[in-house]
């Protein structure tokens, strides 16, 4: 998912015509901040001649900039993402996320599942869903229904290749009611990030509680940070 904000000046300037200033005070004096995101991502697409993914693009950093959106926000809903490059082929990450085996060792315990388009999955986590999209060694979506934990939202996972023997992997989960959900979806995908990392890497996974042990903040034994 891309970060509006680390577009750079060149990129959005070369794209549009324009720098992010000049799309900022266009959109003030047009009123932007009460017309809402369909609306202005409708008019710059339609009176400026922006791209949909342009649009949808300055909008989001015009709201941003001006404060009407909270941290993981999207349009319709809330969304997190989380990215890892791991020392290891895209192979082995596909593998790791596409196999029961591979699941039981970084993940979860007691995982089944049917790998295509229609199969579901499922795991002792209470963790279950649908695959709707495979494109192998690339692309992962599959809806999210565990009942205690955001139920109803969708993850979608991308594979990229990062040099010899490196790969990149990232987890959007999408859909997500609120702030909350999002904020605790994004320190549970941080931790299982972190934890398939490990394992493919050195072979040895993270346990969710040592991954939170190790967040906590140390203190000296004069009792400061």
């Amino acid at each position: 998912m891309t970060d509006e904000r680390s577009i750079s000046e060149a990129a959005v300037t070369r794209a549009t015509g324009h720098g992010w200033a000049h799309w900022l005070r266009l959109l003030d004096r047009w009123g932007a901040a009460t017309k809402g995101h369909p609306a202005t991502a409708r008019y710059l697409h339609e009176e400026h001649g922006l791209s949909t993914w342009w649009a949808q693009t300055v909008t989001v950093r015009y709201e941003k900039e001006r404060g009407l959106r909270v941290l993981h926000e999207r349009p319709a809903s809330f969304s997190v993402s989380v990215t890892r490059t791991i020392a290891a082929s895209v192979g082995e990450a596909w593998a790791a996320w596409t196999t029961a085996k591979g699941w039981n060792r970084w993940f979860t315990t007691k995982a089944r599942l049917t790998l295509r388009e229609g199969g579901r999955y499922r795991n002792g986590d209470g963790d279950t869903g649908e695959f709707r999209a495979i494109v192998a060694g690339k692309r992962l979506r599959f809806t999210w229904e565990n009942a205690a934990h955001c139920p109803g939202t969708l993850v979608e996972v991308r594979f990229a290749a990062k040099g010899r023997g490196r790969c990149t992997v990232a987890v959007e989960h999408q859909r997500l009611a609120g702030a909350k959900d999002a904020a605790a979806m994004k320190e549970g995908w941080s931790w299982a990030m972190d934890s398939l990392r490990a394992w493919l890497e050195t072979g040895s996974p993270i346990r969710h509680e040592d991954w939170l042990a190790a967040r906590k903040p140390r203190h000296s034994a004069s009792g400061r940070r």
